[in-house]
This record gives C-alpha cells, sequence and structure tokens, in this order.
C-alpha cells in the first residue's frame, strides 16, 4: 500500500514536470520567433536607408516575399492571441515574448520618418477568427481548455510519450513491490539514479532543447525529494541530520540551476520542496530554533536570489511558509520562556521580507522600478507586529517600544532610499520610499496609544485602512482603496466594543482620546486623498465625503468626550471649553482647506454658529445642554468675544474671493450665516446688559425692559454708518446687516415697542412718573423713532417687500395704541387704577380720557389734512370721530350721573364744533390734483 503512494506521489511529481516543461517549450518558441522577425525588421530598416540614397522610384516587394512575411506575422499574431487567452498563467511567461507592440511600435516610426516614400510594404492583417470572445471565465471550462490545447497543440508526441512513460514505469513499480522482487533499498537506490539521470540528461540539453531540459531536471528534482523523504519517514533507513542536508543541497541545486536558466518555475519546485522538508521529516522533537534556523537559511537564499531576479512568485512563497508556519507554531506550542529563542528570528524575518520587498522594486524594468509589492511592503508589518504582540503582551510598554523602533527603522530606511543613487533612480524608488515614510510615521503615532492602552488592533485597523487607500490611489487598484474604506469603519467599531475606558486618565495622553483622535485623522487622511485622486471609479466619488463626516464626528464626539470626562470638577466651565474646542476646531479646518485646496473642510465651520445659539438659548434656563446664569459668567466674558472672533475668521475664510475659483463655501449660506451671527450677537449684548441693570437694581421697576429697547435699537443704528460700511464684513454683506437682518431686528423692536406699552405700567423707582417724560415711554419713542429712521433710508428695500402705504398705516396705529397706552398708565400713577385690562376698562375715568383723546387725535388729523388738502387723511379723521362718537353713545352713556360722562360730551362736543370750523372736508379735485 506505502509503496502505491510513492508511486502515485512520483507519478504526479512527473506530470507537474511535464506541464512546466510545456510552459518553457512554449516561451522558448516565442523567443526564436520574435528573434526572426526583429531581424525582418532590421532588413526593412536597411532597404529603406538604401531607398533615401536612391533616385525616387516606387519600388515593390515580391508577391513570394509578402506572402513569407505575412505567414509569419500571422504566426505571430496567434501567438500573441494564446498569450492574451493565458494571462490568468503567465507566472511562466517572461514579457520579452509580447512582440506585437515592438512590431507595430517599429512599423509606425517607419511609416512617420518616410511618409512620402512609395513602398509596398507589407500590413500586418491579424488572420480572421472564427470568435472574438475573451477565454471562458469558469475555472472548470478554462482548465478542461488549457488540458484539451495540452494534448492538441505543440510537440504532442513528447508529451503522450512521457504520459505513456509515466504509467509504464509506475505499473512496472507496482508489480515490482507486490512481488518483492527488489530489495527497498535497491528500489530507493533506482529512484536516486533515475533522478540523478534526469538532472544530468537535463542539463546537457539545456542548450539545444531548453523547454524539453528543464522538463527533465524538474522531474529529477521532484524524484529525489520523494526518494528522501521515503527513505527517511516511510523506511527509516536515513538518519534525520543526513536526510535533512541532503533536502537543503537538493533545494540549493534548484536554486542554483534556476537561477543558471533563467527558469523560475525551477526555483519555485525547489523552494517548495525546501519549505515542505521539515514538516516532512519532523520527528516530533518541537526544537523551534532548528526549524526557524533552516527557514531562515532559505529566505537568505531567496534574498540572494531577489538581488539578481524580480521574481514575485518565489519571494510570496518564502513570506506566507514562513509566516504561516511560524504563525501555527506560535499559537500551538509557544510558551513565554521561548522569547529569548524567538524573538531574534522573528526580527530577522521582518528584516528579511522588508529588504526582499525593496530589491523587488528595484529589480524592475527603469518604467516599472518603485513598484510596490503591497504584499510584502504592508503584510510584513502587520503579521510581524501581530505576531511581537503575543511575544511582549506580558512586558509593559514592550508593545510600544516595538512599535516605536519599527517606526524608527521605516524612517531611516525610507530616508536611505531616497538618498541613495542618482536623481533618476530616486524618482523611480519614490513610491516605495513614501510607503515606507507612512508606515514609520503610522508606527511612530501608534506607540503613544500603546504605552497608555491596549485598544492596538483597532487603532491599528484604522492607519493601514488610511495606508491601503494611499497605496490603492498612487496604484490604481480598486480593491485596496475600498477595503481601506471599510477598514476605518470596522475599526471605529471595534474601538467602541472592546469596553469602557475605566480608571485614571491622563489629560489628552490617554487611551480613548488618542485612538479617537488616530481614526479621526486616518478618515480625515483618506477622505482628503481620495478628494485628489482623479482615477475613481464612479461609485467612489462620494466616498471621500463619507469618510469626511465620520472623521469630523470622531473628531469632536473624542474631544468633547476628553473635555467633560476631564472637567467634571469645573462643570461651570464646562460648556466654554466645548464651545471654544468646537471653534478653534473649525478655525483649523477651515485654514487647512484655503492651504491644500480642500473645499469640505470649510464646511463645519457652518455648524459653529447653530451651537453658539444653542448655548445661548440654554441661557435662559430652557432645557439643552448647557446651563449658566448669564452670559458672562464663568470667564463668559472672556469667552464669548472669542467664540465671535472664531466664527468671523471662519466666514472671512469662507467668502468668495476675486475669482470663482476662491470659492469656499456656498453665498447663500454665507450671507444665512452673517445674518444669524449679527442677530445673536445683539441678542447676547442686549440680554447680558439687561441681566447687569436687573442686578444693579434689584429687580425693582422698568430699568430691566428698557435695555431690550435701548441696546437693540443702538445697534440698529449703529449698523447704518457709512463710516462703518467701508470695513469688512459690512463692507461685502451690506445687505445681510443693513437690510435683511436689521428688518429681523426692526420687527423685534416693534414688538417690544407693543408688548411693553400693554404689559408695564412704567414704574421708574426711584424716579417719579411723569407722563411722556418718564423713563419706559422715552425708550419707547427712541424705538419707534430709530425703526422709522431705519425704514426711511432703506425704503427702496422696504418698498420691494411691502408697499410704503401699509407702513404708513402701521405706524399711525401703533402710535395710536401707544398713546392709549400712555394715558392708561397715567391713570393707573394719577387715579390709583390697576394697571389690568379689566380694571382699565371699568374705569370711567379712563374711558372718559379716553373719549377726549380720540376727539384730540381727530382735531389734529382733520385740520392737517385741511392745511395740506389730504382729502384721505381728513376722511381717516372723521372715522375716528364716528368711533368717539359711537363709544359716548354705545359706553359712557351707561355711565349716567357721573362727572366723567359729563365732560367727556361737553368736550367731545366742543371738539366737533371746532373741527367743522377750522377744517371743512377737502374737495376731491384738490385731492387728486395733489396727489398728481
Amino acid at each position: 500500500m506505502i509503496e502505491t503512494i510513492i508511486i502515485i506521489i512520483i507519478g504526479g511529481i512527473l506530470f507537474v514536470g511535464m506541464a512546466l516543461g510545456f510552459l518553457l517549450v512554449r516561451t522558448s518558441a516565442q523567443k526564436k520567433l520574435l528573434k526572426r522577425m526583429e531581424k525582418r525588421l532590421e532588413k526593412h530598416e536597411a532597404l529603406l536607408r538604401s531607398f533615401e540614397k536612391a533616385p525616387k522610384k516606387p519600388v515593390a516587394v515580391p508577391a513570394r516575399s509578402l506572402a513569407k512575411e505575412q505567414k509569419e506575422q500571422s504566426a505571430v499574431y496567434q501567438i500573441h492571441q494564446a498569450t492574451e487567452a493565458a494571462k490568468p498563467e503567465e507566472i511562466f511567461v517572461p514579457t520579452e515574448t509580447k512582440v506585437d507592440d515592438k512590431i507595430e511600435k517599429k512599423m509606425r516610426e517607419q511609416e512617420q520618418s518616410h511618409p512620402d516614400k512609395s513602398i509596398s510594404t507589407p500590413s500586418f492583417v491579424p488572420p480572421s477568427t472564427s470568435s472574438s470572445a475573451p477565454p471562458p471565465a469558469d475555472p472548470v471550462e478554462r482548465m478542461l481548455t488549457y488540458l484539451w490545447n495540452f494534448f492538441t497543440q505543440g510537440n504532442v508526441v513528447l508529451r503522450v510519450g512521457l504520459l505513456v512513460l509515466f504509467f509504464g514505469v509506475s505499473f512496472l513499480l507496482k508489480y515490482a513491490v507486490d512481488r518483492n522482487m527488489l530489495p527497498i533499498e535497491l528500489r530507493l537506490l533506482a529512484v536516486a539514479l533515475a533522478g540523478i539521470a534526469m538532472l544530468l540528461f537535463g542539463w546537457k540539453l539545456r542548450l539545444e532543447r531548453s523547454g524539453f531540459a528543464l522538463l527533465m531536471q524538474g522531474g529529477g528534482v521532484g524524484l529525489l525529494f520523494l526518494d528522501v523523504f521515503a527513505a527517511f519517514k516511510l523506511y527509516h533507513l536515513l538518519p534525520a541530520p543526513l536526510a535533512f542536508a541532503v533536502m537543503v543541497g537538493l533545494v540549493c541545486t534548484s536554486a542554483a540551476l534556476a537561477l543558471l536558466q533563467d527558469a523560475k518555475p525551477l526555483a519555485l519546485f525547489g523552494a517548495i520542496g525546501g519549505f515542505l522538508a521539515p514538516v516532512l521529516l519532523s520527528t516530533g522533537s518541537g526544537n523551534h530554533v532548528a526549524l526557524f534556523s533552516y527557514y531562515a537559511l532559505l529566505n537568505t537564499g531567496i534574498l540572494i536570489i531577489a538581488w539578481f531576479k524580480a521574481w514575485r512568485e518565489l519571494n510570496l512563497l518564502g513570506f506566507f511558509f514562513t509566516l504561516g508556519i511560524g504563525s501555527y507554531w506560535g499559537v500551538s506550542s509557544y510558551e513565554p520562556r521561548y522569547f529569548a529563542s524567538t524573538e531574534p528570528f522573528l526580527v530577522l524575518f521582518f528584516l528579511l521580507f522588508t529588504l526582499i520587498g525593496v530589491l523587488f522594486a528595484f529589480r524592475q524594468p527603469p518604467k516599472l522600478r518603485g513598484y510596490v509589492d503591497g504584499t510584502l511592503v504592508f503584510g510584513t508589518p502587520i503579521i510581524c507586529f501581530s505576531l511581537q504582540t503575543a511575544l511582549v503582551k506580558d512586558l509593559k510598554y514592550g508593545l510600544a517600544i516595538s512599535a516605536l523602533l519599527v517606526s524608527f527603522f521605516y524612517i531611516g530606511l525610507a530616508k536611505f532610499l531616497w538618498n541613495k543613487g542618482n536623481e533618476q533612480l530616486r524618482q523611480g524608488m519614490r513610491t516605495l520610499t513614501e510607503a515606507f515614510l507612512a508606515l514609520g510615521i503610522v508606527f511612530v503615532t501608534l506607540a503613544v496609544p500603546l504605552a497608555l492602552s491596549g485598544r492596538w488592533t483597532a487603532v491599528t485597523w484604522a492607519l493601514e485602512g488610511a495606508a491601503l487607500i494611499w497605496v490603492g490611489v498612487r496604484q490604481n487598484r480598486l480593491l485596496p482603496r475600498n477595503f481601506g474604506t471599510l477598514l476605518q469603519f470596522v475599526a471605529a467599531f471595534f474601538f467602541l466594543t472592546s469596553g469602557y475606558f475605566s480608571g485614571e486618565r491622563m489629560i489628552l495622553f490617554n487611551g480613548m482620546y488618542l485612538g479617537s483622535l488616530i481614526i479621526s485623522l486616518s478618515s480625515l487622511f483618506s477622505s482628503w486623498y481620495l478628494y485628489r485622486a482623479d482615477n475613481l471609479r464612479s461609485f467612489e466619488r462620494y466616498h471621500h465625503i463619507l469618510l469626511f463626516i465620520w472623521g469630523n464626528i470622531w473628531w469632536f464626539g473624542g474631544g468633547i468626550n476628553e473635555l467633560n470626562y476631564q472637567l467634571v470638577p469645573y462643570y461651570t466651565y464646562q460648556n466654554y471649553a466645548v464651545l471654544l474646542f468646537i471653534g478653534l476646531s473649525c478655525a483649523a479646518m477651515i485654514t487647512l482647506a484655503r492651504r491644500i485646496s480642500w473645499p469640505i473642510a470649510a464646511w463645519p465651520s457652518l455648524g459653529f454658529l447653530p451651537i453658539m445659539i444653542m448655548v445661548s438659548l440654554d441661557t435662559f434656563g430652557w432645557q439643552g445642554f448647557f446651563r449658566s446664569s448669564h452670559f458672562f459668567a464663568h470667564l463668559g466674558w472672556l469667552t464669548w468675544p472669542m467664540l465671535f472672533l472664531l466664527l468671523y475668521y471662519c466666514l472671512h475664510l469662507g467668502r468668495m474671493g476675486k475669482r470663482m475659483s476662491e470659492k469656499r463655501l456656498p453665498t447663500v449660506l454665507l450671507r444665512l450665516t452673517h445674518i444669524g451671527a449679527y442677530l445673536l450677537l445683539v441678542l447676547i449684548l442686549t440680554a447680558e446688559a439687561a441681566w447687569q441693570v436687573h442686578h444693579l437694581t434689584g429687580g425693582v421697576g422698568v430699568w430691566n425692559l428698557i435695555v431690550w429697547g435701548l441696546v437693540p435699537a443702538a445697534l440698529l443704528q449703529l449698523v447704518q454708518s457709512k463710516r462703518l460700511a467701508r470695513y469688512w464684513p459690512l463692507s461685502d454683506y451690506a445687505a445681510q446687516y443693513q437690510e435683511e437682518g436689521s428688518a429681523v431686528l426692526a420687527v423685534l423692536l416693534w414688538l417690544w415697542l407693543l408688548m411693553s406699552s400693554l404689559l408695564s405700567s412704567g414704574n421708574a423707582a426711584p424716579l417719579p412718573f411723569i407722563p411722556i417724560f418718564n423713563p419706559l415711554e422715552l425708550m419707547q419713542i427712541i424705538v419707534f423713532l430709530a425703526v422709522f429712521r431705519w425704514v426711511l433710508l432703506r425704503r427702496e428695500y422696504v418698498g420691494s417687500w411691502i408697499p410704503l402705504q401699509i407702513f404708513i398705516v402701521v405706524g399711525g396705529a401703533t402710535a395710536f395704541f401707544w398713546l392709549n397706552a400712555a394715558l392708561a398708565r397715567s391713570v393707573h400713577h394719577f387715579a390709583a387704577v390697576p394697571f389690568d385690562k379689566g380694571a382699565m376698562l371699568d374705569s370711567q375715568l379712563y374711558q372718559a380720557a379716553l373719549a377726549i383723546l380720540w376727539g384730540t387725535l381727530a382735531l389734529i388729523l382733520m385740520v392737517t389734512a385741511h392745511r395740506l388738502q389730504r382729502r384721505t387723511l381728513w376722511l381717516v379723521g372723521a372715522g375716528l370721530i364716528g368711533i368717539t362718537v359711537a363709544k359716548l353713545f354705545l359706553v359712557d352713556l351707561a355711565n349716567s350721573g357721573t362727572v366723567e360722562r359729563i365732560v367727556s360730551f361737553l368736550a367731545v362736543g366742543a371738539l366737533l364744533m371746532i373741527i367743522g370750523y377750522f377744517a371743512p372736508l377737502p374737495p376731491a379735485r384738490i385731492e387728486q390734483e395733489k396727489i398728481s
């Protein structure tokens, strides 16, 4: 049974060797054909040069030559098509075999250099194909197609002969084993001799038939590997040291043969055998030092090969075998007592694979020099650092020190590469240098939170996600970009769900805040880099917006959480500290947006004003997140000016410059923000002044109410100043301050005038009450005049919204209402009538005074209308007289037998007589003429 298994394994190795030989034969044929075509092209170039010296005569190439050349070009095209169809397997095909680009390039150069030569040159016409569809995407169909081509194209006789020979040898060996015709030592010796014979025979034919020779050498190495394995493991005929030494020798032989013949498959075949040797020959002793020493020797050999050849598959083979088997051993067998014998090997493997990645980039063709092998460049620190975490988890600050040392190594390596060689070499290696520099920055940033917190996994993922996006954009690779974007969100999720941070926390330098900071900066960097990229797919266009929002959530959330935690003993200052943090952050972002041309970074500044409004509204005791007794309490006198400076700094940078390219924020939003900032400033100044007056007077009298009219009226007049309009922001946003914002303020002042007239009795203690000349009514007159002046100054703006006649009516009605309220306050102070609606309406004195007041107002209106010949104004006065008379008979007449009724009737009657004598109705014609 064991012999049967050995025979099957030997047959499989032979089959693999035949497949490798087939690929190499095809490569050799393409190279030979390429050389022939290049000779033909050189011949045509010589012919063209001779034509330049000869008289201008059309020269025709013989038809026979044309047919022959077209036939050869057709063969080249078929090979090109086969190569394109087999692109997934191009790992074994050298890049020199792609001849079409070179042929077409030379033909174009000939045509451009001799446009007016009438030379009949054969055109390259690809043969018609029955189907132009790409190779089947199904792996099973692709494998079947490959097997069909393997047995139907090329040297079919050789392949079939080797296959028949394989079965014949297998049957012969099985027959001999079943009947014990040969001793086991003789069988193993025969297999070894056969392997050596195949190696020697293949080496002899390396120049004449390179493909067949490599096939024989690969099969010979495979036979020897299996022979040593069987002699040691199955039959126990070789001691472990000798068997191991023989396998090492076979690995070295394979590497040497591969380098001498430029045969990458042979090197891969030998490396696989070398890495599997300790696994196959394991005795179960668990000697990890011997295992890692052997793997270090193998990888040193790969490093030496990388000095000469850029064989990426060989590099990745050593990478995955070494770190994969090492990780398996670490999970299953590592103990802390093995640290001293394990750490040096981990460091050695880290250095080896990093240098192999550098050599791979250095050995690329000139146009591709510096190409970053992401698996080695980024996979090496990720896997090695993860293994290092398991090794130093019991050492205090071990992980932080490790991250710091790795960062120094990468930064030093980046500096070395940047200073290496001439300018052309440095530019070629720039991508790799930037990758190492980015890794150095990542690890030096990572060292700080690792020294203070154990949540390194999530933070590392966030940083690696940003690095993947950087590489994906630089190398135009879709998968790294999208995986890096996804990794930003996954890292944040694991950071939040890894447990609550308890215990004492240093200010700023703690795991919670620094972790949030790193996640935020990673997302913001990724957003900026994706915004600058011009090679994104359509569905990636908005990824930078998602990452920018995500980064801002972590930036502001982490900062606010840290401030609230650290300022618990000083909770009265928390709200202002949070506001300053938000304001400074917005100012920094909009400055960054200007420096690096990143418009979206200016947008958070538009959210600063709403936060300030929330704080200001909550100052009045409304439900919210902030509490304060008044605006200037708890250093508010210093904080609010700083907040407004930060706000206007953001608005100043966000404005649209002289050129349209300088526009950073939408004009509409900027205008609304300016209006809101102006009104908020008025609110804060007014509320603080009112609070201070209330504090000084003890809340007695109308002094507090007066401030609510005085400060807004003063600011309303201040922004109308022409001198102030020469300075920013009024110079750029005059309409928002002098018209739109002032319109809101004027409406609020008008409402204040109505409400103060209706609700306040005008008590100005300790001053006595004097009608009209008391502080409240004087302030109301000032407010009325301020609003009236604003309407006159901005009559064009006001008239564009509401006809000016309506404002005249509203102003007259407001004056009439204010006079009635002033009369009520006088009655309240001098007749001791309570200042409320019910008491005033029931007061006979107030009713009689109203009748006299209304009659007097009607007299003034009608006399004025008569002198100005304004019929409409006269009719208004007449209407007021009618209302007064109706009031006399409907209200005052009920108070029979009172002095107030008598006085009201006599006074109104006398006023009517005066009106009739001095102010008759103006003629309609004169009114019309006046209007015209």
